[in-house]
């Protein structure tokens, strides 16, 4: 069967996070991507100097499934090839700072008159208007004007930033809807459009929660893993690693006592609710953690899951990579890649019954090695490509 976009051409023009996990859930559903990058070095994440076999393992990770063309885009022969490309394809994908493509001549009000039906798809960090938008922007820089960073920590510490790149990823998602929202009204209309995704749009939206205590007047502060309207809720030690444990409702705070033998709690006012039991969460935090650390990590989770109580072990990426849940998910594919042997690929999170689990995966691309199928297919003869790579064009 089909794949949901076969036959939509993406030309993308990504780097680095964003764009590059957007294009990637596009090739899985089905669409051909052809990756456009800068001849020599590639697209800013192959650190092609800097990383083993000339390519980055994030890169390798982001990248199965699509093609890669080198063209200069600095040169007006170069852009005239990525011209003839947009030709036939249905999507554009960029994340280039604001003002970027537009000095190269490929902004959305240059091309949209040429290309009528493409959907011109792109990342920001706050969107391509106002007094941010020449801002650069990297998820950590993200994290830190949307106001995650304020809230992150402990409480008699320093904010602290996520290493993990959710922002990015986000993002990408998002583009990934805006894309084929478009394409389903230029189904009905015959028409493409601008789309346009800011980073900083996902940041608020992602901090809905902290917002709204802020609307409230109950401005959220510092509290490390603590939860306030949820006690106990902390990250606790078991005698081999630690343990989140989340007790979301009243209910799950009986069952916990009891399982801690501690049913003498139930009848103390004090910890007779959330709220009660917050003002003093240093006791509960203390009593909790006297039994946990007496018992094994996955001895307590299996406890708990047993009870019906939220929780969770704190595992480090290390067991994340090898858990057999995750390649159960197909979130790790096994690929290849000819200067790094045997590679993980990221998985795509959409499960679609219509693809099963994904179906092979195409190794993610060297540097420009679909660039003389790609433009032969255009009608640029052999002479002409050995032309234009002599002259650093491709």
């Amino acid at each position: 069967m089909d794949r949901p976009l076969a036959g939509i051409r993406v030309v993308d023009l990504g780097q680095i996070f964003a764009v590059p996990y957007c294009t990637m859930q596009l090739a899985y559903l089905g669409a051909e991507v052809i990756k456009i990058e800068p001849p020599g070095t590639g697209e800013n994440l192959r650190r092609a100097a800097a990383s083993p076999g000339g390519v980055s393992y994030s890169f390798l990770m982001l990248n199965a499934n699509k093609k890669s063309v080198t063209l200069n885009l600095k040169n007006p022969r170069g852009r005239d090839l990525l011209l003839r490309l947009l030709e036939t394809a249905d999507v554009l994908t960029e994340n280039y700072s604001t003002g970027v493509m537009e000095s190269l001549g490929l902004g959305y009000d240059e091309l949209a008159p040429r290309f009528p039906r493409l959907i011109y798809a792109s990342i920001k960090g706050y969107g391509s208007d106002g007094p941010w938008a020449k801002l650069g922007a990297m998820d950590s820089t993200l994290q830190a004007a949307c106001g995650l960073i304020s809230v992150t920590g402990m409480a008699d510490g320093p904010g602290m930033r996520s290493p993990a790149t959710f922002i990015d990823m986000g993002s990408g998602s998002h583009l990934v809807s805006a894309i084929l929202a478009a394409l389903i009204q230029r189904g009905r209309t015959g028409r493409g459009q601008r789309v346009e995704v800011a980073m900083h749009d996902v940041c608020v939206a992602a901090m809905t929660g902290l917002v709204a205590n802020e609307l409230e007047g109950k401005p959220y502060r510092r509290m490390g893993n603590r939860h306030r309207n949820a006690c106990p809720s902390n990250v606790y030690p078991a005698s081999d690693g630690e343990v989140l444990i989340f007790c979301l409702t009243e209910t799950h705070w009986r069952e916990f006592a009891r399982l801690m033998g501690r049913a003498d709690l139930l009848d103390d006012p004090r910890y007779a609710d959330h709220a009660s039991r917050f003002a003093i969460a240093d006791e509960v935090d203390a009593i909790v953690a006297g039994w946990t650390r007496t018992l094994r990590r996955d001895a307590l989770v299996n406890l708990l899951l047993e009870r019906g109580l939220p929780c969770a072990p704190v595992r480090d990426v290390g067991e994340v990579v090898a858990d057999p849940h995750v390649a159960r998910r197909r979130m790790l594919i096994e690929s290849d890649y000819p200067t790094r042997g045997e590679i993980k690929v990221m998985g795509m999170p959409l499960k679609l019954g219509t693809i099963g689990d994904g179906g092979a995966v195409e190794p993610p691309p060297p540097l420009g090695v679909d660039t003389e199928e790609v433009l032969s297919a255009l009608g640029v003869d052999a002479a002409t490509i050995a032309e234009l790579r002599a002259d650093a064009i491709l």
